[in-house]
């Protein structure tokens, strides 16, 4: 049962997570869809030049939380490693605390951007160890204290579905 339960968790949660983020896409429409090497991680030179060479100062490397999320069937934490080969690995907990269950696996940008409000922006997949996968947008704040993510959409909208915020730890 308790595998049941994980499970119907993680479909919900990969429908809520779905959308890494920003508020409008640039002038043009959607975001190429850039190189992926053969284990699926966007190499680091797809990102743009400010982000090329350390992708451990990109707005979204860090731990978020979200406490009111706990036991709600979206993570209550999750973290974005910068990992020393350049990808991105992915770590979402239950619970704010890192409780429950927990869900590795890694994040590939497909374009990174700043919003007319200063907010850093991007359009990535992020794909489970086990195989399972989604597109996503997210937006960090201008203080880099916010995340907002939200799936299958092409820009965040608070009052939409599969729609997450978390703070910085």
């Amino acid at each position: 049962m308790k595998v049941i339960i994980g499970l119907l968790q993680l479909v919900l949660f990969a429908a809520v997570f779905i959308a890494l983020g920003g508020s409008a896409l640039p002038a043009g429409g959607s975001p190429a869809n850039v190189g992926v090497n053969a284990a699926g991680i966007s190499a680091q030179s797809t990102l743009p030049c400010e982000w090329q060479g350390d992708v451990s100062k990109l707005p979204v490397i860090g731990t978020w939380i979200n406490k009111d999320y706990n036991n709600d069937g979206r993570s209550g934490m999750v973290e974005y490693i910068a990992d020393s080969d350049g990808t991105i690995s992915y770590r979402a907990c239950d619970n704010a605390d890192g409780s429950g269950n927990v869900y590795k696996g890694k994040v590939s940008y497909r374009k990174r951007w700043t919003d007319e409000q200063g907010r850093q922006c991007g359009r990535c997949t992020v794909t489970l160890d086990f195989g399972m996968s989604w597109e996503t947008l997210d937006r960090v704040s201008k203080d880099g204290k916010t995340l907002e993510v939200q799936s299958g959409v092409k820009t965040i909208d608070p009052k939409g579905p599969r729609y997450s915020i978390y703070y910085r730890k």
